[in-house]
Formats: structure tokens, sequence, C-alpha cells
């Protein structure tokens, strides 16, 4: 009201000059914007994303700790529900694996299925029983290291964007891991582990310590077992006898986490096929070892002489064959040949050479005996000392002796395990056995063979030595054992000297010894009937010891110490029962985390923020700019 109402006048007009450099301006902030909105594409992928897919292996543990309760069905169910993690452009295989990985379907056999596609496939596959668990151990690293090396093998044909294996197992501490130590993890297959565990928990497992060592057929059979209690056990009580014996129970205790060996009361006569067992726990997949009786050992003995093998009275062969009588311990089957070649010595497990040879047959027995089996070597009169140097690979020279009377064994080696059984002064004397003719043997002063006599011929020359050979031995005798070169095979000593040298050699009296799952072809611990050769025999498999260590580890912790990347251990049973728009804005979340287009928004940004500071600062040739503002001035 004070003032006078004057019309305004334009003094200068507004005009827009640098419209580059206020389009770079409004760009970067409407970039900015959209960075902070974090925004991602439903219905289209990037271009980096056009073909991006996962390729995954499912896999499933069907090991024999697989038994407890019911870890298999839970292994299936969490397997089925692990499917929902993919879909049709994703490639998924699935197998089981124990102590090795069986397929159950390849990546083509699901390429473009959605996950109810997918699911109705493994049921079907699931009905050849190939998902029951079995009874062999946990081999976890190398199932892992094929699985991956799978996924990387499948890369040649198209490169997939991420690579992940799905582990479902009860992860006990019993899994073999070694593979694992054997290479580097590729860094780009990512692991996610799914545990299934029992309600029950704890655990008593048997495995047998050792078998006893039997110098006697009717010497009793004690057996001593281990029996290991879990670290999360609620019991400590157990009892241990014999199946189906309930007079030959022990009862005692085993505290958590411990573990004792206990002596096996005696093995009941009618027991023969004997069951050590233990009662008192919930899991019973490793409560039993078998244990099989003592039977006849055959003893497969090839005897060999050019000149033929007479089995006339007063002949080696003649007294070999009334020594290696068959007993309750030792089944002795002796064949003869004039010639050694693998035929000949296929499934042998001694040599007997008599009389003459040559080097060829010298050479055929070294090579037996390095393989591991016995020789016996007794050089006849006129032998050669190149055909038994060829035989003992040592200059060694052999030749007659002149004997005017006859010969004594003097300075016998009782520390020797061959002579060890004669210590005992009743049968300690040798004296009575006179030697008619004998080699002579000259090894050498620095004889580095590693052979050693063990009895000589009145203190001088060697009459019985032993000689390793590879991984098995020869054994000489420098004198025959017909009557006409010695009274050794009439002698009280000559049967029981031959069974003390198959004992040393390791053909000794003892149990059976006990098989594992895995390592024949029975896929089940039980007693199963054998033949080798002729013969036939009983032979007792049992579950490997690892598997009975069911305390579980922390696949999290374990499988890092090993360079593997683990992902988040979901709980896909839980997303599954989710509403169906939670379920559609975590894979918008999962979604927008893989693309993550506000990272590249804000480094476009700066780079535009950088073009504009260079083109402003060109244009004013680096002095600053006064920002024009058009105004209207008030008369």
């Amino acid at each position: 009201m004070f003032l006078e109402k004057t019309p305004e006048r334009l003094t200068r007009r507004t005009r827009l000059e640098k419209l580059l450099l206020l389009a770079l301006r409004c760009l970067a902030i409407i970039l900015l914007a959209l960075a902070f909105s974090r925004p991602f594409l439903r219905s289209m992928n990037l271009t980096t994303e056009a073909a991006s897919f996962t390729r995954a292996i499912i896999l499933v543990d069907r090991s024999a700790s697989m038994q407890r309760e019911d870890l298999s069905k839970q292994a299936l169910t969490s397997a089925e529900e692990s499917l929902e993690l993919f879909d049709e452009k994703d490639e998924v295989a699935f197998a089981f694996f124990d102590e090795s990985m069986k397929m159950a379907a390849d990546f083509p056999a699901w390429r473009n299925l959605g996950a109810r596609a997918r699911k109705s496939q493994l049921e079907e596959t699931l009905g050849d029983g190939i998902s029951s668990a079995g009874w062999l151990g946990t081999d976890l690293g190398k199932a892992l290291t094929r699985a991956s090396d799978m996924l990387l093998a499948a890369d040649l044909n198209q490169k997939a964007t991420e690579r992940e294996i799905i582990l479902i197992s009860d992860f006990q501490k019993g899994a073999n891991l070694d593979v694992l130590n054997q290479s580097a993890w590729p860094e780009d297959v990512n692991v996610r582990a799914i545990p299934v565990s029992v309600k029950s928990p704890g655990n008593m497992s048997i495995t047998l310590a050792a078998t006893p060592t039997r110098s006697n057929i009717d010497e009793e059979e004690l057996y001593r077992v281990r029996i290991s209690n879990a670290a999360d056990s609620e019991s400590s009580d157990v009892t241990l006898s014999w199946q189906g014996f309930p007079d030959t129970a022990i009862s005692t205790t085993i505290a958590p986490g411990t573990s004792r060996i206990l002596s096996s009361r005696p093995r009941p006569a009618e027991a023969e096929k004997g069951i050590l067992s233990i009662q008192g726990d919930a899991h019973s997949f490793d409560n039993e070892v078998y244990i099989s009786p003592v039977q006849p050992r055959p003893l497969r003995i090839l005897f060999a002489n050019q000149e033929g093998a007479p089995e006339t009275p007063g002949t080696p062969l003649f007294y070999l064959r009334r020594a290696m009588q068959p007993t309750p311990a030792l089944n002795p089957v002796i064949t003869t040949t004039e010639e050694l070649d693998n035929t000949a010595m296929e499934d042998r497990e001694v040599i007997v050479l008599s009389g003459t040879w040559g080097e060829e047959m010298s050479e055929k027995a070294r090579e037996f005996a390095q393989s591991g089996g016995l020789v016996l070597a007794i050089p006849g009169e006129g032998s050669s000392s190149d055909s038994f140097a060829a035989l003992t690979d040592g200059d060694w020279k052999l030749s007659e002796a002149d004997v005017s009377d006859y010969a004594l064994f003097s300075d016998l080696d009782f520390e020797h395990p061959v002579l060890f059984p004669f210590a005992r002064a009743q049968v300690r004397d040798f004296t009575k056995i006179r030697i008619w003719n004998h080699r002579l043997l000259e090894m050498g002063e620095a004889d580095d063979s590693g052979a050693q006599v063990i009895a000589t011929f009145d203190g001088e020359s060697p009459a019985l030595f032993e000689l390793p050979v590879g991984e098995g031995a020869v054994f000489g005798f420098l004198s025959g054992w017909e009557p006409k070169e010695s009274q050794l095979s009439l002698s009280s000593k000559f049967v029981p000297l031959l069974y003390s040298i198959f004992d040393h050699a390791g053909y000794s009296i003892r149990s059976a010894p006990t098989l594992y799952v895995g390592e024949t072809e029975h896929q089940k611990p039980g007693f199963y009937e054998e033949t080798k050769g002729d013969e036939q025999y009983l032979v007792s498999v049992n579950l490997a010891p690892a598997e009975g260590m069911t305390a579980s580890f922390d696949p999290v912790v374990t499988l890092a110490e090993y360079g593997i990347p683990l992902l988040e251990t979901e709980q896909v049973a839980e997303q599954a029962d989710l509403p169906s728009e939670v379920l559609a804005r975590l894979e918008s979340e999962e979604k927008e985390n893989r693309q993550k287009l506000w990272k590249w928004l804000i480094l476009l940004a700066l780079i535009l923020l950088i073009i504009e500071t260079w083109l402003a600062g060109r244009r004013t040739g680096g002095k600053s700019v006064a920002t024009s503002i058009p105004t209207a001035t008030p008369s």
C-alpha cells in the first residue's frame, strides 16, 4: 500500500548456453538416484546373463552308518526339497555315494525339466533300490572330488555361471577325506552341506582287535575285540557274548567317548560259524563280528627235479609226501614237475628244488621267491656252482665234501625261529642224525646278502641257511633227505623241522583272517563259501571299523579346512512351505543380488562426472565461472 506500482522491466534475457554440460549433470543425478533405488530386471536378463545358469550335483550318502533309524529317508526327503532350488534352465544331476559314487541321473537326463518333473523322475529311479543304505564305508573325499571333476568337465560343452554340490550325509567321523589332501579344491565349485541326524544319540561298535596265534589245533579260541562307545552316548553298560550262547556273556561298562579291548570267552565247540555280538546299544548295524572257524589251510607244494621225480622208497619225494600228511590245520597238496614255468608255479606257496638243475630253473625259482614264495633248495651230488649262484644271486662256490666217515650237525642257532621249537633240553639233541654225503658252500668273508647260517657240518661248512629274497626266502639244505645222503628224513626231527620252516614263512596254524566289506565281492557282512583251485573254504566278512565311528563332525568347519567354499546351509523345507508371494520376493532378492545393477549405475555416474569436470574446465580455460542469474529490477 506504500509502494507505487510500476511495470516490471526486463534488464537481461535469460538463455541456456552450455547444453552439453547441463545434460551431463542431469544424467549423473538421474543415475545416482537410480543406483540408490537398487533396481533389477524382472522380465529380461542382462546382456552378460543371457545364458547364465547353475549346474549342480546332489550327492546323497548311502553308506553303512546311514542304516541308523530313518537317516536314509531323511536324506531322500532333503534331496527332493533341494530340487526346489533350481529351475528349468539349470542343469542338475543326482548321485549316491559310499566307497564310490554311483550316478542315478546325469545332466542330460534332467535337462530342461522343472522341479516337479525332476521329482517324478527321481521317484522312478529310486524304485530300483539304488537308494537303500548298504554296508560299504564312507569315502566322502572321493565322492566330492569326482563330483567337482564332473562339474568342470561339463563346462567344456557349455560353461555354467555357478557350480554347486549339494552334499547330504550324516557326516560321521569315520568318513574318509584323504583324497582332499591330494590336490587343491577348485575355487569356482561351491558346496552346500545338508546334515541328517538320528533322534537317539550315541552308538556302540565292536571290531576284531586280534586273532589268536595257535601252535596247536586243540587250543581254545580266545578272541580280543575292541568295543567303542560314542561321546554322545547316554548309556555305558554293554554285554559281550557268542551269539546263541548266553552262558558266554561278559558284562562291563564303557564310558562315553572311550573304548576298551576285551577277551572273549572260549569259542563254544558248537559255534562253527561264530558271531561275537554286543547288547545294550540302540543302533545294531555294527554290533556283530563274524569269525570263521579254524580250517585246514591248503599248502601247495611243487616238487621240481629235472631228472624226474620218482616216488619210490628212498627218494626225497617219497619222504616229503609222508611228512606232509593232511592235518586239521594244514592240507598239503604236492605236485611234481621237471621244468619250472608260470603254469606250474601258479597258485603255489612252496617250491622244492632237488638233485641237479640248470641256471634257467634257478632264475625261475628266484623270481618265485621274490614275489613272496618259499623255496627249499636241496642240491644233489654234482650240482654246479653257477646254477646255485643263479638262485642265491651271490658269488658262492659249491663243491662236493670229502666225508671219510660221517658228519654231524653243529653250531645250531636255537635263537632262530626255525630252531626255536627245538631249544628245550629234551629235543635239542641233533647228534643222532648222521650225514654220509654233503656239499661244501663257500659264501665269502664279506657276504652282504643277508643270509643266515642256521646250522653247520662239524662247525665248518654251512648245513642249513636262510636267504631272504624279495618278499620271500630260500632255505638251503646242503645234504639230501634220502638215506644215502643222511639220516634226516628218518629222524624224529624231520617233520617238525619242515613245519617250523613253513610256520616261519607265514604258513602257520592261525585262525582265519577277517575280511571287510569292500575287500571282496561280498557286499554284506556274513559267512561265505569260496573256492580256490580245488579247495573250498569258509570266509568271514565284517563291517569296516570306521563305519562304527558315528559321532558327527561340523561340515562347515572341516570342509573349510580343505579350502572348499561353502554356501550357507538353507532349510529348504522351510522355504517350500512359504507363501507364493514370499517366495517371489525371495526370488527377486536373489536375482537382484546376482545382477547388482546399482554398482554399474554408480560407476557410470562417476564416469559422467569426470567427463563433465574435464569438459567444464576446458571450456573456461581453467578459470572459475560465475553463474549468471537473470533478475528483475523494481522501479
